[in-house]
């Protein structure tokens, strides 16, 4: 409607001047020729005026028409051109527009409807809007607030302490104050701990016109940080007093630790003095059991007729208990060896199983009643060990398979190898070893219990001794028994080869072991 209204206003106007013109514009050109025929045609014929009126009149008439005819299309197009302009940049303006108010409900609904409490206030603090989040956090409707100061929410002690001077002059000069903690008072009394945001408004002029406030409730978040702190504080007291009680007991500690170092040095100069002690009557008690022992050899090898069949007895047991004293001496002896240190070995190559026919037929020349099975094994490659103190260790595991077992029992002993030791074994047909005496049976002074009641000598060092010999030499010893069946102790040396250019490793204590 607007633009074919403009439209013919424009095409009127233009036309209203074309009648006004063209008239006058033909009257003026038809007087010109008529004034130029009368002038200058007469005297031509009329053959000639007439091919100039056909000229003139039949030329200036279509001329005329069409120049006018194209003046108003022209006039026509460039009205159209000038009123599609029009229309598209009235239809622009009217989409900005319509944009704007679009923006303007979105802001409007985003701002009523917001969780947040969202307020305005003239410049005298009066309350001018009041969303839907306000109403939520505080508890009054619009109706109750609007047009009311803003102190209606404020603590009065806020007031008292100038906070709202503070954020009045803060506001206006820096034009908002953002993040700003506080507390505001609910329409119940509840206090509300809020994020304060407050921002100046202008007019269109630039005047200050108030403010706006945005108010986020924060109490639950505040309230949670406050358990926390509490807790961390509550925490660090813990803290610091389990620290105390720690620094105490470790006080404690070190006093008990030094204690015990000292009580330890005393004890190890006790353990110095009872080595040092048995060692020297050990050896005062070896010379006078030596001439002992010689002396009952030379009374029993002598046919003086004294000599009768008591007192030879007599003799004998004085002899075999000298005999008892001195091993029990030369045991002492070679313990307080191995613990000091002062253990000397002198390794060498040599062959086992010759060894063991050596020491069987020891045996077997002393007329004891059990039967000894040799080992079947031949070639077998020699062993890397001291040579007396394996010796030592074979005769103690042989004589103790004698002690624990029947008269008349086989003894078996055998050897073999497995390419990187040689491993000697003594087995019985004896009472056998209880399990819970097996991990103790290697122990110093160890004995076990016999079932039967019969007495069997021993002191409780050969096992031990044995195990400290084997495991000087690189060695490793262990025994298998079962209670009533009898019992293997077996050892395992390094054979030749090996033994001498590697360094000697603590053996694992095998399961086991007795007497």
């Amino acid at each position: 409607m607007t633009r074919s209204f403009f439209a013919s206003r424009d095409l009127r106007a233009r036309l209203a001047w074309l009648r006004r013109v063209l008239p006058v514009a033909v009257f003026l050109a038809v007087l010109a020729y008529e004034a130029f025929g009368y002038f200058v045609l007469h005297t031509f014929s009329n053959f000639t005026h007439l091919l100039s009126d056909l000229l003139i009149y039949g030329t200036i008439g279509p001329v005329t028409i069409w120049f006018t005819i194209s003046w108003i299309a022209r006039r026509i197009e460039e009205a159209d051109h000038a009123l599609a302009a029009r229309d598209q940049a009235e239809y622009e303006q009217q989409r900005a527009v319509e944009a704007a108010r679009g923006q303007e409900r979105l802001l409007a609904a985003v701002c009523s409807n917001s969780a947040d409490a969202i307020l305005t206030l003239d410049n005298a603090g009066i309350l001018q809007t009041w969303n839907r989040g306000a109403e939520m956090i505080f508890g009054y409707a619009a109706a109750e607030v609007v047009g009311k100061h803003f102190r209606v929410i404020l603590p009065p002690e806020l007031e008292t302490r100038g906070e709202v001077e503070w954020l009045a002059e803060q506001v206006k000069a820096r034009g908002f104050v953002r993040n700003y903690e506080t507390e505001r008072i609910a329409k119940d009394g509840r206090r509300v701990i809020v994020d304060l945001t407050r921002t100046v408004l202008y007019n269109e002029q630039g005047d200050v016109i108030g403010s706006s406030a945005i108010l986020r409730d924060i109490t639950e978040r505040v309230r949670a940080e406050q358990a926390i702190q509490q807790l961390n504080l509550e925490l660090e007291a813990k803290v610091a007093e389990r620290t105390a009680q720690l620094a105490a007991a470790t006080d404690e500690l070190r006093r008990r630790n030094r204690e015990l170092e000292i009580a330890n040095q005393e004890l190890q100069k006790l353990d110095e003095l009872k080595s040092e002690f048995v060692s020297m009557v050990s050896h005062e008690l070896r010379a006078p059991l030596t001439n002992i022992n010689g002396s009952i050899e030379l009374l029993l090898s002598g046919d003086a007729p004294c000599y009768d069949r008591g007192h030879r007895e007599l003799l004998q047991i004085v002899g075999e208990q000298s005999a008892r004293l001195t091993r029990l001496v030369q045991g002492i002896l070679n313990v307080s060896r191995i613990e000091a240190g002062q253990l000397i070995l002198q390794p060498q190559a040599f062959n086992i199983v010759a060894l063991i026919e050596k020491v069987i037929g020891v045996w077997e020349s002393r007329g004891v009643t059990h039967q000894f099975e040799h080992p079947q094994a031949q070639n077998l490659p020699s062993i890397w060990a001291d040579r007396d103190r394996t010796e030592e260790v074979l005769f103690n595991l042989i004589d103790n398979a004698t002690k624990y077992s029947p008269e008349n029992a086989p003894i078996r002993v055998e050897a073999e190898s497995d390419g990187k030791f040689v491993t000697v074994s003594v087995s019985d047909r004896g009472i056998g070893i209880p399990s819970e005496e097996v991990d103790k049976i290697f122990d110093k002074f160890h004995r076990v219990d016999r079932s039967d009641h019969t007495e069997t000598y021993g002191h409780g060092l050969g096992l031990f001794i044995c195990r400290r010999l084997i495991e000087a030499q690189g060695g490793r010893i262990g025994v298998e028994s079962v209670l009533g069946e009898g019992s293997t102790f077996r050892f395992s040396l390094p054979l030749a080869g090996r033994g001498e250019v590697e360094t000697a490793v603590t053996p694992k204590r095998q399961s086991g072991g007795r007497r």
